[in-house]
């Protein structure tokens, strides 16, 4: 009797070995984790072989096989959205109103908006960017149909789809803060995930600061830190692409930062198919770029 392989457990196969966390896949898949490990055991147990490296109850990586699994589920997968795609198109000239981060334009979107006109040619997509927090309060009020907004990490309603680990990026040679002293910060507006991190932080820590600069893009926030006015807590993938300089030398005097959570949320009365998928294309790839 042949082997089939449940898309669903390979999804969520793909989804751990990405979060490198059962308990994070899980809240991305907006399933139990005690629910995601069944599967892995009982897809360990068709296939014959270990999938998941695992050292004193945490999670390694993927073993060889599982690796090479992981390869093929990506196909499957990516195979499987594709033909549900196909047949669940948009009505020709349906317009979706979709929400971002300003900053996810400049994480080559170009490229992601192609991989969705290539799916997706019948939607029209019509774009608006804002602070994550009125991206958020616009799809609970139906202003938006698709957004994507970034919060600290949390158990709310909507599946994270990724997790950004912050650091403190700034030139120590020409941004100096001497202990004690308020520390000098560059940041986007009030409502931006990234700004929310570095004030928490920094109240925890009990540490004075002062707005040098509050930036409307990230070109602008680049500039500045480059420029010497402050320090700017960022994702460290999206900061080492800008070729910003990590703060090291002052990891004493600035606190440890937590991952940033990036969310998916739908309006309750656009519940498509395509929309999620959407989403997830834009998510995924902005989070790699």
């Amino acid at each position: 009797m042949p082997t089939t392989l449940d898309i669903d457990t390979l999804r969520s196969l793909i989804a751990i070995v990405d979060m490198k966390s059962f308990s994070r896949a899980a809240e991305r898949l907006g399933r139990s984790q005690s629910a995601i490990s069944l599967q892995i055991a009982r897809l360990e147990g068709l296939v014959g072989h270990p999938l998941l490296k695992r050292a004193r109850g945490r999670l390694i990586g993927p073993t060889a096989r599982g690796a090479a699994l992981v390869a093929h589920a990506r196909k499957i997968v990516e195979l499987n959205e594709r033909a549900v795609a196909a047949v669940r198109q948009p009505a020709s000239g349906e317009r979706i109103r979709l929400g971002m981060p300003a900053d996810f334009l400049e994480r080559d979107f170009s490229s992601t908006l192609d991989e969705i006109r290539a799916r997706y040619p019948q939607a029209r997509l019509s774009l608006r960017t804002d602070l994550s927090a009125r991206l958020a309060e616009d799809i609970d009020h139906g202003r938006l149909d698709v957004a994507l907004f970034k919060r600290a990490a949390s158990n709310e309603a909507g599946a994270a789809i990724a997790f950004e680990p912050m650091a403190w990026f700034g030139d120590a040679a020409t941004s100096r803060v001497r202990r004690g002293e308020p520390v000098p910060l560059v940041a986007f507006a009030e409502g931006c995930a990234y700004r929310d991190e570095a004030l928490r932080s920094l109240r925890l820590a009990r540490r004075d600061w002062t707005v040098a600069c509050e930036a409307r893009s990230l070109s602008a926030l680049v500039g500045a830190v480059e420029s010497g006015l402050g320090y700017a807590a960022l994702p460290v993938r999206l900061a080492e692409r800008r070729s910003l300089k990590r703060a090291d030398g002052l990891m004493e005097q600035l606190p440890t930062l937590n991952p940033v959570e990036l969310a998916l949320g739908i309006a309750d009365h656009r519940e498509m198919p395509f929309a999620r998928a959407i989403g997830t294309i834009i998510a995924q790839r902005c989070t790699l770029a």
